[in-house]
C-alpha cells in the first residue's frame, strides 16, 4: 500500500469531506499547519452529530500521519478560538467552488497573498531572479544611470541582504548605516532617523541632471551584520499592537519615502534577493512594484520558474481573466545575457512561453459567469509577460565599473547591451503602461 504523502493529503482531505456533504455548495475550509497536518473546518450545521463523528473518524483514518488527531481533524467554525483568523485570513486561497485552503507556512507566505495596487509616487520597480549571476544588479545600476541622465531622481535599494552587491557598483563610499539596520531598529521602535544616515548619493550621477541615491545593505558603522540578517524576518509590532512582517516594514519604508517632500523621488529601484525566499516574495507581490524577472535560457532556470508559477497561480492576486489589477500585468521577463541572433531569441521566447503556461489562464477553463473570459497570449505577443526585454551579452561591459568616469564604459557601449531593456522598463515604470518595443529582429546577426 502506498503511504499518503504531503502532495496528495489536501486532495484526500477535500474528497473525503466533499463526498460526505449532501450539498456541493457547503463551504469547506482546510487548514494545513507548518508540519503539513490538515484540519477541515465546516459550518456548525453542515452535518448531524452522528454524521460529524463518522466524518471525523474517516478523515483521521484517510489522512494517517497528516491528521492532527481525531479531536482536531474536523472542527466547526464556532469551535475556532478566532474564526476570523481562518475564515477571513489573508492567506485563504481558493481550492474551487466553496472550497478554501489556509496554508500556515513558516516562510514564503507572501507569494499567495493579495497584492496592493501599483505604486505611483514614487514609482517602484523590483529586479528579481531565481538564480544569481544573471546580471540583475548590473542592469539595475545602468538603469539608474539612464534615469539620472534623463534628469530623474532615483533611489536604489539593496534588498539582496544575504549577498549584497549593488552598493559596490554605484558607490565608492558607504553611508553610516544600511537597510539591514533600518529594518532591525524598526522591530522595536519607530523608524530610525535621520534618513541621511542610511542613504548616500552615488558619484555615477555627479555630472548628470538627475540624481541617484543608494540605500545599501549595510553601512560603514554597521555591526553584527549576520545577527541582524537572521532577525529581519521576525514580525514587529505596530503602534496599535498589530503584527507587522517584513513586507509590512518595507511598505512602511516606501510610504516614508513618498512623504519626503524634499526628496521628490521619481523612482525607487529594488534589487531583490535571488531565489524562492521571503524577500523575493515581498518585493514581487507586496510592494506595488513593476517586476522585472531576469533569466537566462537554461533548462534549470525554466524548471525553477515553472515551480514558482504553479504556486503563484493560486495567489489571491492572480484572477481568471486577468483584470487590470491582476499581478501578472506587472510581471515582465528580462532575457539576461542574450546572444544577438534570431535563433537565440526564438529559443528564449519558446521556453518562456511554455513555462508561463503554468501561470496563464487555461483557455478551456470555464468561469461561473459567462462575462469572464480567459486572457490568452500568443508566443510572439511583445506585450505579454513572458516576452523578454533583452539584455545582450557584450564584451565591452564585462567587469562593468560605474563609479569612476575613467573606467566607465562609453554610453554607446552601454546602450548596445542595455538600451532595449532600459527604454522599455522606463516606459512601463514611469508612463504607466507598456509601449511597443522596437522590432527585435533589427540588428540581429
Amino acid at each position: 500500500m502506498t503511504m499518503l504523502g504531503f502532495d496528495s493529503a489536501i486532495d484526500v482531505a477535500f474528497s473525503t469531506v466533499r463526498d460526505t456533504l449532501k450539498s456541493s455548495q457547503q463551504t469547506i475550509t482546510l487548514v494545513r499547519d507548518p508540519t503539513g497536518q490538515i484540519t477541515a473546518v465546516l459550518p456548525k450545521d453542515a452535518l448531524k452529530d452522528e454524521e460529524w463523528d463518522q466524518l471525523a473518524h474517516q478523515l483521521h483514518s484517510n489522512l494517517g500521519q497528516y491528521s492532527p488527531g481525531f479531536e482536531r481533524v474536523l472542527l466547526r467554525e464556532t469551535d475556532l478560538i478566532d474564526p476570523k483568523d481562518v475564515m477571513e485570513s489573508e492567506d485563504r486561497v481558493s481550492l474551487g467552488p466553496s472550497a478554501w485552503l489556509v496554508d500556515r507556512l513558516l516562510t514564503n507566505q507572501d507569494w499567495l497573498r493579495d497584492s496592493p495596487p501599483k505604486r505611483v509616487l514614487p514609482a517602484v520597480a523590483t529586479a528579481f531572479s531565481l538564480k544569481g549571476g544573471v546580471g540583475r544588479s548590473t542592469a539595475l545600476s545602468v538603469w539608474a544611470w539612464h534615469l539620472a541622465r534623463e534628469g530623474r531622481k532615483v533611489l536604489v535599494m539593496d534588498l539582496d541582504l544575504e549577498a549584497p552587491g549593488i552598493g559596490s557598483l554605484l558607490l565608492d563610499e558607504l553611508p553610516d548605516y544600511g537597510l539591514v539596520d533600518w529594518l532591525i531598529e524598526g522591530l522595536v521602535q519607530d523608524p530610525p532617523e535621520p534618513w541621511e544616515d542610511f542613504v548616500i548619493r552615488s558619484p555615477v550621477a555627479q555630472d548628470e541632471s538627475g540624481q541617484i541615491e543608494v540605500m545599501p545593505a549595510f553601512g560603514k558603522k554597521t555591526r553584527n551584520y549576520i545577527a541582524k540578517v537572521g532577525r529581519i524576518y521576525l514580525p514587529g509590532v505596530a503602534g496599535d499592537g498589530a503584527e507587522v512582517g517584513l513586507s509590512g516594514r518595507l511598505r512602511k519604508l516606501l510610504d516614508l519615502l513618498a512623504d519626503r517632500r524634499e526628496s521628490k523621488l521619481d523612482a525607487v529601484l529594488l534589487d531583490a534577493r535571488a531565489g524562492l525566499h521571503d524577500i523575493g516574495a515581498a518585493a514581487v507581490t507586496q510592494l506595488g512594484a513593476e517586476v522585472f524577472i531576469f533569466a537566462r535560457d537554461e533548462p534549470q532556470s525554466w524548471e525553477a520558474f515553472r515551480l514558482l508559477f504553479e504556486h503563484l497561480a493560486r495567489s489571491r492576486a492572480v484572477r481568471f481573466g486577468m483584470r487590470d489589477d491582476d499581478l501578472r500585468w506587472r510581471l515582465k521577463m528580462v532575457g539576461a545575457q542574450m546572444v544577438k541572433t534570431e535563433s537565440a531569441l526564438r529559443r528564449w521566447i519558446d521556453s518562456s512561453y511554455k513555462t508561463w503556461s503554468a501561470l496563464y489562464d487555461d483557455e478551456g477553463e470555464t468561469q461561473a459567469t459567462e462575462m469572464v473570459r480567459a486572457q490568452t497570449f500568443v508566443a510572439d505577443d511583445e506585450n505579454a509577460p513572458h516576452f523578454p526585454l533583452p539584455v545582450y551579452a557584450e564584451p565591452g561591459i564585462q567587469g562593468l565599473g560605474l563609479t569612476s568616469p575613467d573606467n566607465r564604459p562609453p554610453w554607446d557601449v552601454v546602450q548596445g547591451a542595455f538600451g532595449r531593456f532600459i527604454t522599455a522598463a522606463t516606459a512601463r515604470l514611469l508612463e504607466g503602461a507598456s509601449t511597443e518595443q522596437a522590432e527585435l529582429g533589427e540588428g540581429l546577426e
